[in-house]
């Protein structure tokens, strides 16, 4: 299926998208890479309903255990690069090893967490342990998620370990006699570091140091001078076989990490696998929690061409509403191969609902659950929408220009099945030719396989029998005198209209005008009198 980057701007499927929370990076990943389902991908798509559908139930009866293993989720860290390294042979180092090992660990409490779901979980999005390398990365078997070159990895290791901590052990006592002997023959106190400071006006004491054979000058400010133990020959000489020690242990920890990583390397198609499977389980249990959050539904996909929406919701606008007390109003739509024209004044949401209609589709083949009470759609190769000022001035062309060059490439992919959508057909021309081209693309396009849904104020556009006819309700009479006399005593605003506006969608099977609530409301909003009797007078 195919949706233009304008498109889905328009249809602000970012917002359905900056919803969908994955935790991991490799969730991140797949979710970035999600493309609509076309149209010959009707078994793929079900599957996805299905796995969607298990996960809403599970998530709903299971919480804790969901929390749970999303928790573990965001502790993942993007281990693709250090992966690539293991695979082109590369010797990891100590930190890209701990990474593994806590990696590793995740993936153990996650197949737990999964064990307590029940749901028989399809093995492409079924993370596993890898039990070698959980042994591997814990040979004294602690469990801890701390990673060191440990001892049991080489025995000459241990050896060189063992060596280096006596040295050690032998240069520390060495300085402490060391320490304690200037201490007696000097009748000081040192620091545990060995060194003491002077204030530089204690001129004898400064002498006496400077000649005392195990003690040197180490450093002076402006008020005292700093003098520190030195090294006897004992300790000289440990010292630098404890160097060589170190040296010859890097060298040993060089070789075990060479063998770590080879070993992780026998097992780079397990983590390969494993790192797919947590992306699109990630994803799997996002779009759960986007269903079950927005009360979503699973469409059901028919062969019979067409599109029906019971009750949908355009959840971006319903949020925004819910902020100022205002509800949503749902609209249920039935529509088929060729043309349908949605009537209605301004204000009435005939935009409103035309996005919502491709909002709804763009997330039904994308392989999500539906804001609405039913859906039912076969599966379309694009969705085209036209709404809004597309002047584009880097082009040279008027709003009309933009439009009608948009138009064009949408009347191109008219012999498919798919969904055309446009708001105010020709608004950026005169009346008459506006008129006349909307009525002659509403013929060309109404005998088409796609299904092409146009929003308008000309009267006559739907007058046909072959041509759909849905109307918004609008104001009835009663809340006309409603709203007229509550503005009289209140004197409240344009923002009383909603909560009285019908927005629902009704079908029109005679010849009808498009509903003159314009007049009404200008008539609310307190235009003058005489202009309007001049416009009812016009009209007729």
């Amino acid at each position: 299926m195919y949706i233009s980057i304008e498109t889905a701007k328009n249809l602000d499927l970012d917002y359905i998208f900056n919803n969908l929370t994955v935790y991991t990076p490799y969730g991140e990943a797949y979710k970035k890479a999600m493309k609509p389902y076309n149209s010959n991908e009707k078994k793929r798509i079900e599957q996805e309903y299905e796995r969607i559908e298990v996960v809403s139930e599970l998530i709903e009866g299971q919480r804790y255990d969901f929390v749970e293993m999303r928790n573990l989720f965001k502790h993942i860290k993007d281990l693709r690069l250090t992966f690539t390294r293991v695979k082109e042979g590369e010797i990891l180092s100590t930190t890209e090893l701990f990474e593994i090992k806590f990696f590793i660990n995740i993936l153990k409490r996650i197949d737990i967490n999964l064990k307590k779901l029940k749901w028989e979980i399809p093995e492409d999005i079924r993370p596993i342990q890898i039990p070698h390398l959980e042994r591997l990365f814990d040979p004294q078997g602690t469990e801890t998620n701390t990673f060191y070159i440990y001892d049991e990895y080489s025995k000459r290791l241990g050896k060189i370990r063992k060596d280096l901590r006596e040295i050690e052990n032998k240069i520390q006592k060495k300085r402490k006699d060391l320490r304690k002997k200037v201490e007696t023959d000097l009748n000081v106190r040192l620091r545990s570091n060995g060194e003491i400071t002077v204030n530089k006006d204690n001129i004898d004491i400064i002498n006496k140091f400077k000649d005392y054979e195990f003690l040197n000058y180490s450093v002076e400010t402006y008020m005292n001078i700093t003098f520190k133990t030195i090294n006897t020959l004992d300790i000289d000489n440990l010292s630098r076989e404890l160097q060589e020690l170190k040296v010859l242990e890097a060298e040993e920890e060089l070789k075990v990490r060479r063998t770590l990583s080879e070993e992780i390397k026998k097992y780079h198609g397990s983590i390969e696998k494993n790192i797919c499977a947590l992306g699109k389980l990630d994803l799997l249990v996002a779009k759960g929690y986007h269903a079950v959050g927005f009360k979503c539904v699973k469409p059901k996909i028919i062969d019979s061409k067409g599109l029906y929406i019971l009750n949908g919701r355009n959840i971006k606008v319903e949020q925004s509403l819910r902020k100022s007390d205002r509800e949503f109003t749902p609209i249920t739509v039935e529509l088929h191969r060729g043309v349908t024209c949605i009537t209605g004044a301004n204000m009435g949401g005939k935009t409103v609902s035309l996005k919502t209609i491709g909002f709804l589709l763009a997330m039904a083949q994308y392989g999500m659950f539906v804001p609405a009470e039913e859906m039912r759609l076969s599966l379309k190769e694009f969705i085209f929408l036209s709404v809004g000022d597309m002047q584009s001035t880097d082009k040279g062309l008027s709003t009309f220009g933009g439009e009608i060059l948009k138009i064009k490439e949408a009347i191109k992919e008219s012999d498919k099945e798919g969904l055309i959508l446009i708001d105010e057909l020709a608004r950026g021309t005169n009346p008459k030719e506006g008129y006349a081209l909307s009525k002659a693309i509403i013929n060309y396009l109404k005998y088409k396989e796609t299904i092409t849904v146009i929003t308008t104020h000309f009267d006559g556009l739907a007058d046909e029998k072959d041509i759909k006819h849905l109307q918004v309700r609008g104001l009835s009479l009663e809340d006309f005198k409603t709203i007229s006399q509550k503005i009289k005593e209140e004197k409240q605003g344009i923002e009383m209209l909603h909560h009285y506006m019908d927005y629902r969608l009704i079908e029109i099977s005679d010849i009808k005008e498009v509903p003159k609530d314009a007049i009404n409301i200008s008539r609310l909003m307190g235009l003058d009198e005489e202009i309007l009797r001049d416009a009812e007078s016009i009209l007729k």
